[in-house]
């Protein structure tokens, strides 16, 4: 593999070249920051690009859902949190945890930028306030650690949220920097995809709220799953069902990689929350109620910080017992680890670049689809590159 002719065609944004490399980012049509690659970074690529890491089938207690120390339904304590977040408010109670007992100094995260709604800069929360502040979803594009090396202070001790593909850079960096070692706990949720600047425009325009109008912009939450709600400068409130904010709209735009990405579910973090969806008839449930996670404690680490939670009464918790629910509840990521294989072979018989991911892995992943399942992604794969719709 051309490591940086596919870096540069893949580049998720995470802005770890520029913060360790000091390597140019450039934005394109579409929004998406992307480095400037000088032809000598292939060894650093190869060690720390989050879209380089190949899953493997080992470490696996669940061949779908990876590695879990605990599975838990849970949401914030706190009503009001519980009721702002996008859903059951875990991260942000976690978040104030660690803060409030002193376990670290600082909140690596993403939170609006206050100048533009809808686009976002990572900062480090040291308050309550300002972890308030970025409770909720950013479905607009994010390069969290652009200045991580800048953000850092010696002595200071750190947890980061973010994208799994954000954490994923973060762990193989700390596995290759010292600097980065008081980065304590690595926090993620479940993605489906990094919406564009088109899609958000698409949005506001949908929404009737021209860009230039809006004063802010709340992708969901305040209810689960909450309407997609812009408020303009006047005060006059735009709002939308969720559903078909992300559905029909910010989905269906988004970054190319994350079309191949195998990772929605944070597989490198230390705990990874998602909706944790209820069922009914046979399908989730999306009217509204009150939030709720399903929460994933990867590894040792995660799964104390979890109980150390729920006993100083930040969450409340019980463990969760089926995850063959989850491909009801979760069907996006199910299908999209269970049909990988099969989008792969359109894009590879297109003549496209592909990331290189465990063939065992891949094949024994399939065998969860059923072969209508993997036509249709195969066919629809092929016929959207051949459009030159991806």
């Amino acid at each position: 593999m051309d490591i940086i002719r596919f870096c540069s065609e893949y580049c998720v944004g995470c802005g770890i070249c520029k913060s360790e490399r000091n390597i140019e980012m450039m934005e394109n049509k579409k929004g998406y920051l992307h480095p400037v690659f000088q032809g000598n970074e292939d060894v650093f690529l190869q060690s720390v690009c989050p879209i380089m890491e190949s899953y493997s089938d080992g470490e696996r207690e669940d061949l779908v859902w990876g590695k879990i120390k605990g599975a838990f339904a849970a949401h914030a304590a706190d009503a009001k949190i519980r009721k702002t977040a996008s859903s059951g408010g875990v991260l942000t109670a976690l978040a104030l945890f660690l803060l409030e007992t002193k376990k670290v100094d600082g909140i690596l995260q993403v939170c609006v930028d206050p100048e533009h709604p809808t686009e976002t800069i990572c900062r480090v929360s040291r308050t309550r306030e300002q972890i308030l502040e970025c409770c909720g979803s950013r479905y607009s594009i994010s390069s969290p650690w652009l200045n991580l090396s800048d953000q850092i202070e010696e002595g200071m001790r750190y947890a980061a949220i973010g994208k799994p593909c954000d954490i994923m850079a973060l762990r193989r960096l700390k596995e290759n920097e010292k600097l980065y070692d008081e980065i304590l706990y690595l926090l993620s949720f479940f993605c489906a995809g990094l919406p564009s600047k088109d899609a958000n425009q698409q949005l506001l325009m949908q929404l009737d709220c021209k860009m230039e109008d809006c004063a802010s912009l709340c992708y969901r939450g305040n209810g689960w799953p909450g309407y997609a709600t812009a408020i303009d400068r006047d005060g006059g409130i735009h709002t939308m069902e969720y559903s078909k904010a992300w559905g029909g709209i910010l989905g269906r735009d988004v970054h190319p990689y994350c079309r191949l990405c195998f990772d929605g579910i944070g597989e490198a973090a230390d705990i990874v929350c998602g909706d944790g969806w209820y069922i009914k008839d046979g399908e989730p449930d999306f009217s509204e109620g009150e939030g709720r996670n399903i929460v994933f404690a990867r590894n040792m680490s995660g799964l104390k910080l979890m109980q150390e939670a729920e006993t100083a009464g930040y969450l409340q918790m019980e463990k969760w017992q089926a995850l063959s629910d989850l491909q009801i509840i979760q069907k996006y990521q199910y299908t999209r680890k269970t049909t990988m294989r099969a989008k792969l072979l359109g894009y590879r018989i297109c003549g496209r670049t592909v990331p290189f991911y465990s063939r065992s892995l891949l094949q024994k992943l399939s065998k969860q689809a059923n072969g209508k399942q993997k036509m249709k992604i195969f066919l629809g794969t092929v016929r959207r590159i051949v459009q030159k719709k991806i």
